[in-house]
């Protein structure tokens, strides 16, 4: 307890080195010099809007001040870009509208990979812009397109600081959010789903290529006023040179998600928009579950409404009323070699907005609150969502997210309960923040599994130490019935980042009765001290862009015994072509101490003792923007009792911009003492994108560990960025060998034809 006691004063020591301005003259030097080198730009108020049709030709735009003079982050940090950028931003009352120019001198070689919306825009010429609309340099919208016109966009919190707490592949290449995620900023800094309501168009011109963007202020949250100043980052990315450049120059320290070193936009004379939404929805289809024992086909109809409602522009209420995610993509099957449960991100619109306002604690370890919890079980059966509510967004300097939702009784899977979530956070300067959160699950019928209620408290707080320091640091405690030793779980991280070195260290706690149930908590019962350092060279090479050694220790106790748990030891040794490719060579350490049995392959049980093992796991990659790619990895050497080889592929085909295939297989080949297995994992996509709004999409897995075969097909015709049209098919087959269609016979276990159309009413 000593030692949760130590988290907690650590929690405190960092709200309290701000409050007490610990190096206060320091960080006013640094704040002065960061605003004499931020650009600014100014928007203009215009009577007449420009028509969307992806040309920055009226009279219109000639009017309106460029912002311009990109500088290369990569591949020459600090030179000026190789072809010129202009984007202008104009604005009435009703919208903003952005005027961008990619000049290119070789036109016709300009890269387009896809045209999906929310494709990646890592692999395909495309620009990406940053509005800070609260200027409170933590915060942010982000809005790409590509030549293809995609509809690009996602959210900023924490000032793009998360903590990931490791350091894997990259190098700082790439400096955007492009892949759906923050590169350098941890699971929760960047939320690529995102959706707002907005418009754009783009062509490719004599000149380059060229785009539109309207965007309604009733999408974006701020403050209203005269004379606001919003903050502003422009990235383009060149792809056939792999060329990465800002408007506001930045070093390989930092990425696009870094709000606090962006510029300004200025002269914004923004109005109150009281904005309300509201979209319905309709399903009708036929489901067939062959696993029920009676009742095998049914007819499905359902209906159900999501409501929006701006209190103010800069706090948001939602509800929703028998929700339904029938268009969502199905999670993708993973293989599971280890005592620990499986993590599967969250994918369902309602729960995205916003969300991270509600992240606590240590993403994908200890998460205090994981939305997934509510309406799906651990099984992954869907539980119907009768109605719920949320309150997010900005008062002031605070971060408000209140969350409240109810779900059904499913008889022999779960009971009906009440989840309630309530999260503040006070903005601090230079990335600092602290905050409380506090989440509840309430039973509202009896259910024998089940306690009758779960909950979970905790604060945490961020300090930023100049420009490269980040400190985190977070307390929790859960309440149970029948669980209250060590119900505690806690978390300090220091963390060093700029363009050559990063380095973190980190101390993590969770007790052996901590038990967030609305929450993800991967491991309890342990201490885990980490440590971890990474040099990046950038060698002026024609070929070579960086080269990234590093490596990361992590040691788990058991709490109490203080004997050693788990051990990870990671080297990796890796490097960055100029065109895309990449090559790693890895060895690995471990170590592991079973107590009890483990069942790694249905019938293999891997006895109880001490288990030191390593690996050698070669990866190449490809240029991932080319027509053909691929990359794969093999991994090499002991595996508790005995050995592992795994062989992982993956590639695909690209036909222009609206053509895609690829696919993936992973092989694993495992001998041990208690026996011998094979796994095999491969799934294959199909993407046909008619428009940047319309497409067909297939998504089929294979599992052997499961010996099931999945089929996930989504056509959609949208209206807006997520509603219209979705047509749905889903089915799920057994087999004991798919690929010997004479060995067993397969056995569809569930399929399912869904209709379901949505409309948004906008007031």
């Amino acid at each position: 307890m000593q030692r949760s006691h130590s988290i907690a004063l650590l929690v405190c020591l960092a709200c309290g080195l701000w409050g007490n301005g610990i190096a206060e003259a320091q960080q006013t030097i640094i704040q002065q010099e960061r605003e004499q080198a931020r650009k600014r730009i100014r928007a203009q108020r215009i009577d007449m809007p420009p028509v969307l049709d992806g040309l920055v030709s009226e009279p219109v735009w000639q009017e309106i001040e460029p912002a311009n003079g990109f500088i290369q982050q990569e591949p020459n940090e600090g030179s000026v870009a190789t072809e010129k950028t202009e984007v202008r931003f104009g604005y009435d009352n009703r919208n903003m509208y952005i005027g961008i120019i990619c000049f290119d001198s070789q036109p016709e070689n300009i890269v387009v990979s896809q045209n999906r919306r929310d494709g990646s825009l890592t692999d395909t010429d495309s620009i990406q812009i940053l509005l800070d609309t609260f200027h409170d340099r933590q915060n942010a919208f982000i809005f790409g397109t590509s030549p293809t016109g995609i509809e690009y966009d996602g959210q900023v919190s924490k000032a793009g600081q998360g903590d990931s707490g490791t350091f894997g592949q990259g190098g700082g290449q790439g400096g955007g959010t492009g892949q759906g995620g923050a590169q350098r900023g941890g699971a929760a800094a960047f939320n690529g789903n995102w959706d707002g309501v907005w418009s754009v168009r783009s062509q490719i011109t004599a000149r380059g290529w060229e785009a539109e963007m309207v965007i309604p202020f009733r999408t974006l949250r701020y403050i209203p006023g005269a004379d606001r100043v919003w903050g502003l980052q422009i990235m383009r990315n060149l792809r056939r040179h792999n060329e990465q450049s800002f408007w506001t120059p930045i070093s390989r320290a930092f990425d696009l998600l870094q709000v606090d070193v962006a510029g300004e936009l200025e002269g914004l004379d923004l109005q109150m928009h009281r904005n309300m939404q509201l979209v319905p929805y309709v399903l009708g289809g036929l489901d067939q579950d062959y696993t029920r024992s009676q009742d095998q086909t049914k007819l499905t109809r359902n209906a159900g409404l999501d409501v929006k409602y701006g209190l103010t522009p800069s706090l948001t209420l939602d509800a929703t009323f028998n929700t339904d995610f029938a268009q969502v993509e199905v999670d993708e099957q993973q293989v599971n070699l280890t005592r620990f449960d499986l993590f599967f991100p969250e994918k369902r619109p309602f729960f995205l907005e916003n969300a991270g306002i509600f992240d606590f604690g240590a993403a994908r370890e200890t998460e205090i609150f994981f939305s997934r919890r509510i309406g799906i079980d651990e099984s992954g059966v869907q539980i119907p969502i009768d109605a719920g509510a949320r309150l997010s967004g900005h008062a002031g300097r605070y971060e408000l997210g209140f969350l409240s939702m109810k779900t059904r009784e499913v008889r022999g899977v779960a009971p009906a309960n009440e989840f309630t979530v309530a999260r503040v956070k006070r903005q601090l300067p230079n990335r600092s923040s602290v905050g409380l959160i506090a989440v509840n699950r309430q039973s509202l019928t009896h259910f024998e599994r089940k306690r009758p209620f779960n909950r979970t408290f905790g604060a945490d707080a961020g300090v930023g130490l100049g420009r490269y320091i980040n400190w985190q640091n977070y307390y929790a405690r859960t309440q149970s019935p029948g669980l209250t030793r060590g119900a505690h779980a806690g978390l300090s991280s220091f963390r060093y980042d700029d363009s050559h070195h990063q380095a973190s260290l980190s101390y993590r706690e969770v007790g052996p009765d901590f038990n967030p149930e609305v929450g993800y908590l991967l491991r309890a019962n342990y201490r885990r001290p980490g440590f971890g350092y990474r040099h990046t060279f950038y060698p002026e090479a024609k070929h070579i862009r960086s080269i990234y050694p590093h490596f990361q220790w992590n040691r788990w106790y058991t709490l109490g015994t203080n004997d050693l748990e788990s051990e990870y030891w990671h080297n990796d040794y890796g490097m960055n072509w100029q065109g895309g490719e990449s090559l790693s060579f890895q060895f690995n350490r471990s170590f592991e101490r079973l107590d009890n049995p483990f069942e790694v392959f249905p019938g293999i049980k891997i006895a109880p003792g001490r288990y030191g093992f390593s690996q050698v796991d070669l990866a190449l990659s490809t240029n991932q923007s080319a027509p053909r790619f691929a990359s794969g990895s093999i991994i090499t050497g002991n595996f508790y009792s005995g050995t592992i080889r795994t062989l992982s592929l993956s590639g695909g085909i690209r036909k222009g911009a609206n053509l895609t295939w690829s696919g993936s297989y992973t092989r694993n080949i495992i001998n041990l003492r208690e026996g011998d297995f094979t796994t095999d994992l491969a799934g294959f996509r199909f993407n046909w994108s008619f428009t940047s709004k319309s497409y067909l999409q297939t998504f089929t897995q294979y599992n052997s560990r499961i010996n099931q075969v999945g089929t996930n097909v989504r056509f959609a015709l949208l209206s807006t960025s997520s509603n219209g049209l979705f047509v749905v098919y889903n089915t799920r087959d057994v087999t004991m060998d798919y690929v010997d269609p004479y060995n067993q016979q397969r056995t569809t276990l569930t399929r399912a034809l869904l209709v379901k159309y949505t409309y948004l009413f906008d007031f």
